[in-house]
């Protein structure tokens, strides 16, 4: 027979207003103004502007993403058309400063010779590079490219 404790929890009372709020005075680990962990403000690593840090963590500076300018459509390999496989291939890229793709990387692969042909025709596309503080920046890119038969 199994046996059952029964006893009373403690009531944890938390201000609503306290909880995820940006101004909260709490110090750290609470998700307010200040801190580490801070959502507001992000002085120290936390979410937010700021101006020291990395982009997506406290804020730093801005990087613009690199934008497509060139686009070559790939190929089906030939035992993909043969066997009407379609899809889509995720890719990593770094986009250099000159908007050049280096070092694409699979996410996802789609097989039948198809990754390979996204990355013969995503390694010919070019971008205008992201951008720092006005100055071309090396950045990274996930690039989806769909193999579709029409």
């Amino acid at each position: 027979m199994p046996v059952t404790v029964a006893f009373d929890a403690p009531v944890v009372k938390i201000a609503n207003s306290a909880i995820g709020d940006p101004f909260s005075r709490f110090a750290s680990g609470d998700l307010g103004v200040t801190g580490k962990n801070g959502i507001g403000d992000g002085c120290c690593q936390g979410l937010g502007d700021s101006r020291e840090g990395a982009p997506g963590v406290s804020g730093g500076a801005k990087i613009t993403p690199p934008e497509l300018i060139y686009k070559v459509e790939p190929e089906f390999s030939e035992e993909a058309r043969k066997a009407k496989y379609q899809g889509v291939v995720v890719l990593v890229i770094d986009v250099d400063a000159t908007g050049r793709v280096r070092n694409p990387r699979i996410l996802q692969r789609l097989g039948l010779g198809l990754d390979e042909r996204a990355i013969e025709a995503v390694s010919r596309w070019r971008f205008r590079p992201g951008l720092r503080n006005g100055k071309p920046v090396d950045t990274q890119a996930v690039v989806q490219v769909t193999f579709q038969l029409l």
